[in-house]
């Protein structure tokens, strides 16, 4: 089934061969790389602690190099899977890649292993020695884990049966990827993805926004019991492991992966949900220049002024501009990566839905994937995707493949930057008023979803994890209920919320894959708000600091990241500095909308 010719993205899709040539070379590679990674654990095995920190580090290298052979293949397997999810070929590969994971993570798991046995004193005297210091922070940051860690042989079963619970997620994406539905949009009856439905949220014809959810809704309902029950396998999943390690919080793994305190977590949640109101009041001045009583769902993200359709090779000029007018690197990089074929921005059935970027290895670019509506916000979400890509090829040009990949709440940083500075740019060359306008209000409507909305889907996350923790299961009306009860939280009386949408919750991927994700949005774009401010008070002073940030990669913790640029983590006024800039792209927005009315 072909995608929209109307699309201008038609045909851009992935050229993988940087990776692989074919699943047949995949195949082999595979297999050899299970070999070269048994005969690594043969002559290393044991050597971990006992042979110096020059032996130690000869050792990291070798593994930093395994590892980005694996990274390259088992990426191919995934992109194929993302892209192209009905092809027999490619689910075999997919397949495969899952069980040869496995295996590749078992066989190497005593390194890990062996440094967690290691004394204090010992790994203390070696993470001060100068060889080492490339892979210092990662190593030091992993032996937190050593209190939850079992032995080898326990680790090792625990790893052969990942292959289950993956296949769960498998599952839960190619249900969402294969779901196709036929629906006006105002070109004559098609085949809809999920993504394309949702794009129709920011239709400016009322009509067919209400119509795409309560088709979208109407369409989820066939799946939503299969989507529960992945959703609830994995969680039991995540908990039972949890249980066998004596993890006391289901929060823990994630903020130690993000190098947060709890408390810093929810030092911001909580500082998040205080201003919900900011939303609420932005939803009621909408309403009003809409001219409704009070705004649907359907209606959150409708359009204020004029929206207009991007064609693709406009949006690559926009980001262009944006990425080069702040450092000409990141436009080198952005040029790089399109010239290559690394993107695949085509929407069609069998793809994945949403956006990501994939940081390859240091000898491959970053890989990006997006699905372009021809909308503006499209060309937001390009910039988003490309402050990932340079994020990632400048740590990895400096940084060891083990030390350049961040915690997701950093990892979000520059990516939430990146589409900070293109808004600030289309706002400030956009000639049209009407779109102007409508800019504005986008950019206060994208700040709310990312911190507003994401902080109450981490909300929702943590009952039902409570819930799946005491032994109940996390059925279709269970999630559905607490879906609705926190939504309602976030919105109060400022939208009404149709009873379709209680099933939100079982097209959200970042459920699947990583528990409490979605934090890291909200994390990522008050941080992305204070830099922001920080750029425009000196921009000469901030830009080889940020370059310095980016590069950095993961070799420090997030508050030594960040305190350079001016942000302190503990610091209570660092969220408060964020939400004034928040508050001012709401007031911006508010005026905009009284400018709109009083022409009208």
């Amino acid at each position: 089934m072909a995608v929209s010719s109307s699309l201008s993205a038609a045909g851009v899709r992935w050229d993988l061969s940087d990776l692989e040539p074919d699943a047949d070379r995949a195949t082999r590679e595979i297999d050899e790389l299970l070999v070269r990674a048994r005969d690594f654990a043969e002559r290393r095995r044991g050597t971990v602690g006992s042979a110096g920190p020059q032996a130690l580090r000869e050792l990291l290298d070798e593994l930093d190099e395994l590892t980005q052979d694996a990274s390259r293949i088992l990426f191919y397997a995934t992109a194929r899977e993302h892209t192209d999810a009905t092809d027999p070929e490619t689910n075999d590969l997919a397949t495969l890649a899952r069980d040869r994971a496995a295996d590749l993570e078992s066989a190497l798991l005593f390194v890990e292993l062996e440094w967690l046995a290691l004394g204090d004193g010992e790994a203390e005297a070696l993470l001060h020695a100068a060889e080492l210091e490339p892979y210092a922070h990662r190593l030091r940051v992993a032996r937190e884990e050593k209190p939850y860690v079992l032995p080898e042989g326990e680790e090792q079963a625990l790893n052969a049966r990942r292959p289950a619970i993956s296949a769960w997620e498998s599952l839960h994406g190619r249900e969402l990827a294969t779901l196709t539905v036929e629906f006006d949009g105002g070109d004559g009856p098609e085949p809809h993805t999920i993504d394309r439905l949702l794009s129709y949220i920011h239709h400016p014809d009322r009509e067919v926004r209400l119509a795409a959810l309560d088709v979208l809704f109407e369409t989820l309902e066939g799946v939503a019991d299969v989507q529960a029950a992945c959703y609830d396998a994995i969680v039991g999943d995540r908990l039972s492991l949890d249980r066998l390690r004596g993890i006391p919080d289901t929060l823990w793994p994630t903020n130690q992966r993000n190098e947060l305190a709890g408390d810093v977590v929810e030092a911001m949640m909580a500082a998040i949900e205080e201003h919900y109101t900011l939303g609420r009041r932005w939803f009621v001045r909408k309403a009003g220049v809409l001219g409704l009583d009070r705004l649907q769902l359907a209606d959150q993200y409708a359009p204020i002024g004029s929206d207009r359709r991007v064609e693709w090779s406009e949006a690559i000029s926009m980001v262009d501009d944006a990425l080069r007018e702040f450092a000409p690197r990141f436009s080198e990089i952005f040029h790089t990566c399109l010239d290559r074929g690394h993107v695949d921005a085509e929407p069609r059935p069998g793809k994945v839905g949403g956006a990501y970027c994939n940081s390859v290895s240091k000898t491959v670019f970053p890989y990006v994937l997006l699905n372009y509506t021809d909308q503006l916000r499209d060309v937001v979400t390009l910039a988003h995707e490309f402050g990932h890509a340079v994020h990632g090829a400048l740590a990895l040009e400096r940084q060891t493949y083990r030390s350049y990949h961040t915690g997701l709440a950093i990892a979000e940083v520059p990516s939430t930057f990146a589409q900070l500075l293109a808004v600030e740019r289309l706002i400030d060359h956009e000639e049209d008023t009407s779109t102007r306008i409508m800019l504005l209000a986008d950019r206060a409507e994208s700040a709310m979803a990312s911190i507003f909305r994401q902080t109450m889907m981490a909300r929702f996350e943590i009952r039902a994890y409570a819930i799946r923790g005491e032994g109940k299961a996390l059925t279709n009306d269970r999630l559905s209920d607490m879906w609705f009860e926190e939504n309602e939280r976030y919105y109060g009386d400022s939208i009404e919320l149709p009873a379709g949408y209680r099933l939100g919750w079982s097209y959200i991927p970042h459920f699947i894959h990583v528990r409490f994700y979605t934090y890291a949005y909200a994390f990522a774009h008050l941080v992305a708000f204070s830099l922001l401010a920080r750029y425009r008070e000196d921009p000469e002073r901030f830009v080889p600091a940020y370059l310095e940030f980016l590069s950095s990669g993961a070799s420090r913790p997030p508050q030594e990241l960040l305190a350079p640029l001016g942000v302190d983590l503990r610091d209570p006024q660092t969220w408060a500095h964020a939400f004034a800039e928040f508050d001012r792209c709401v007031m911006e927005a508010e005026a905009g909308a009284d400018d709109l009315q009083a022409s009208g």
